[in-house]
């Protein structure tokens, strides 16, 4: 049997952050399925971040992550999968920090939406068909008001593209690249500087030596390809929200944030609406997935949608030949 070895470092981190006092905050405990600290007073924003070496600036920071919480108590938790993580990883360190302040950009919780993406992350005249926003596609992928269910979009190549390598992507805002993080390639998130709370998560792509943690974007530039043909590209677009003074993180689907003229490219290949692109929460709640982690699973008696998927509801839409 094979024997895993899974190191954490609990680092100490402060903030300055009142002029009487300096703030701290220490790791106390690290179980299979938490993380547990200790901080210098309570109502304080904690945040974690982790790291897979200390060589370099590897640190995933909880400004990017959303790995951030508002705690009361002067003592709390980060609910993290570390015996599943161990799994992945031989090695991983962990640090905390604490602000009296919000840490990272947060806006309040609103259903208004701004269309600000004017260039696709993708090149379009590959693609076949989509995934839909809140689909029984791939795995579970939601956010912190909704659960089970992909609140991203899944982009699958033509048959006519046999090497998916060929298929560029691209930024699709003016930004900066605030993490990288290797899965099946590289997990590059991008946060828009025009809307500094959103941030736009590209999977599975092979990016340009360029591109590292910190890099600016503009939008529309080149930033890699897609990885390869075991796997799908994919993009979420996610915001970091306030609600009731709690850090939220929302999912929202990338239609809702295109511009009218970047629609049109797929209105031209076939899609009227940007409401065929999205299950709506409601229809979902009336047609709830069975998750399990962050596998979707099948019911006594279910059977999968004709198209791969889990649910009774479509998981996809095709676009016209370019």
């Amino acid at each position: 049997m094979k024997k895993r070895i899974v190191i954490f470092l609990a680092l100490v981190s402060s903030f300055l952050c009142s002029r009487s006092q300096e703030l701290t905050t220490e790791i106390t405990e690290i179980t299979d399925h938490g993380i547990y600290y200790s901080n210098s007073n309570g109502n304080l924003f904690v945040g974690l971040d982790y790291s897979e070496s200390l060589d370099g600036n590897n640190w995933h920071d909880a400004e990017a992550t959303g790995m951030i919480v508002y705690q009361a108590a002067a003592h709390g938790s980060f609910e993290v999968p570390v015996l599943l993580l161990s799994q992945q990883y031989p090695k991983l360190f962990f640090r905390t920090k604490v602000s009296e302040s919000t840490i990272g950009t947060w806006i309040p919780y609103s259903g208004d939406i701004p269309q600000f993406v004017s260039h696709d992350y993708i090149d379009l005249d590959k693609i076949e068909y989509v995934s839909k926003f809140r689909s029984g596609s791939g795995h579970d992928y939601s956010d912190d008001y909704e659960t089970c269910r992909s609140m991203k979009h899944y982009y699958h190549p033509n048959s006519s593209v046999p090497d998916w390598t060929s298929v560029n992507i691209y930024s699709p805002v003016d930004g900066t690249v605030v993490d990288l993080s290797v899965s099946n390639g590289t997990r590059v998130t991008i946060q828009s500087s025009l809307n500094p709370a959103y941030q736009f998560i590209i999977f599975h792509a092979e990016i340009l030596p360029e591109i590292i943690k910190g890099y600016e974007v503009t939008a529309g530039e080149h930033i890699g390809n897609h990885a390869n043909n075991s796997t799908i590209s994919d993009i979420a677009v996610r915001i970091f929200t306030l609600h009731d003074g709690m850090p939220k993180q929302q999912l929202v689907s990338y239609f809702d944030v295109m511009t009218d003229s970047l629609f049109s490219d797929y209105q031209a290949r076939g899609l009227q609406n940007r409401a065929d692109a999205i299950i709506s929460a409601e229809d979902r709640e009336n047609d709830p997935l069975n998750c399990n982690g962050e596998e979707f699973q099948l019911t006594e008696g279910e059977t999968m949608h004709p198209d791969g998927g889990f649910g009774s509801l479509a998981n996809k839409f095709y676009l016209n030949e370019p």
